[in-house]
C-alpha cells in the first residue's frame, strides 16, 4: 500500500511575496519542531546509528621472547 504524500505533485503558482513568506514559515516551523522534539530526535537517530565494532584484543605476540636467538 502506498503511503499518502504530504506534498502535492502539482504546486500552485504563487507570487514572489507568497513564496518568500511560505518559506519563512516553513523554516520557522522546522526550527520550532526541532527545538521541541530535540531529545526525541536525538534518541531516534542514535538508535539508527551503526555501533562501532569492538576493539581487537591487544595480544602481545612477543610475550616470552626477551631475546632473539641468533
Amino acid at each position: 500500500m502506498d503511503s499518502p504524500s504530504l506534498i502535492p505533485t502539482e504546486l500552485p503558482e504563487l507570487s514572489d511575496e507568497s513564496v518568500g513568506q511560505l518559506l519563512d514559515f516553513l523554516y520557522s516551523f522546522v526550527s520550532e519542531f526541532e527545538s521541541r522534539y530535540h531529545d526525541q530526535l536525538g534518541r531516534y537517530y542514535q538508535s539508527l546509528a551503526v555501533p562501532e565494532p569492538p576493539e581487537p584484543p591487544e595480544d602481545d605476540l612477543f610475550v616470552g621472547f626477551d631475546e632473539i636467538p641468533f
